[in-house]
């Protein structure tokens, strides 16, 4: 098998709270003060940090039977085996209308993740579990 790639998914929610930071950032500087500055310096790099995370995030399944979440340059990797994968499950958000694939793991972690095909996401665990 060859590694496959699954890219996150951009939910309007992610966007909404990229343009609420972003708005807050401006207003801050806006203030003329210093302090005001370096409150909207400090939001700035939370917009960029936000935007890379968005944009770089992925979920890669190996030929050598791992996922890897890369969650951006500034995150560490989370790499899980394949046979240490307890149960995958799309669960969908309660009041939040934001649908996510819940990883359970050893011994009691978990990780979520948002693909952009959640059930293609699962399948290839599952396929990718019964083949390894």
């Amino acid at each position: 098998m060859t590694n496959r790639t699954f890219r996150y998914k951009v939910s309007f929610l992610n966007l909404v709270g990229v343009a609420v930071v972003a708005v807050a950032a401006l207003c801050a500087f806006l203030s003329c003060t210093v302090v005001g500055s370096a409150v909207g310096l400090a939001l700035l790099l939370a917009v960029m940090s936000m935007a890379e995370r968005m944009a770089r995030t992925a979920y890669t399944l190996t030929a050598d039977g791992l996922l890897v979440v890369s969650r951006g340059r500034f995150s560490r990797r989370v790499t899980v085996r394949l046979t240490d994968i307890v149960a995958v499950e799309s669960v969908r958000g309660g009041v939040m209308p934001v649908s996510y694939v819940l990883i359970r793991y050893g011994a009691g972690h978990e990780l979520s993740a948002q693909p952009v095909d959640a059930e293609a996401f699962v399948a290839e665990i599952r396929k990718r579990q019964t083949a390894v």
